[in-house]
């Protein structure tokens, strides 16, 4: 997997002139799909603006359940239980008005091992949090550089 653009060099470019669409599909496929990893392309932590009034209570929707087990869930298993006997439809409905917890115990961290190994490199490095380091850009660093390129040009 590569990381910058940069380091294919002017393969992607040479392909899209030659038109070799399978060759530059290769190449882009080989690039990163997280735009945080390009080169000096650094996401801020910015803070969420949670309005006072959400979508949720204004529609009179219920809060979302958690995935996990939860006190009363018996019950709701059993009233179910009971759907089902009544039918398909009514089992259904009641699926919907309550629905059941998916796991006993809910671990966030929690992965099939077959699953992880199928990731990407960037959505290994966020399950197990192996960040890249940020790199700090200075803005003004970009003048200087074609301050440069003028002295060049002109000499």
């Amino acid at each position: 997997m590569l990381i910058h653009e940069w380091q294919l060099g002017p393969k992607m470019n040479q392909a899209l002139q030659k038109q070799q669409p399978a060759d530059f599909r290769l190449w882009r496929a080989m690039l990163s799909t997280a735009v945080e990893e390009q080169a000096a392309f650094v996401l801020r932590q910015q803070q969420l603006v949670t309005p006072e009034h959400s979508l949720r209570q204004s529609l009179g929707l219920r809060e979302q359940r958690p995935f996990s087990w939860q006190d009363g869930d018996l019950e709701c298993c059993q009233l179910c239980s009971d759907a089902l006997h009544q039918g398909f439809t009514q089992s259904r409905l009641q699926q919907q008005l309550s629905p059941l917890p998916w796991v006993l115990k809910n671990d966030p961290k929690k992965l099939d091992v077959r699953v992880a190994d199928n990731l990407d490199l960037h959505s290994r490095r966020r399950l197990y949090q192996e960040g890249i380091e940020p790199i700090e850009t200075d803005a003004t660093a970009l003048y200087e550089v074609l301050q440069q390129l003028d002295i060049h040009a002109a000499a």
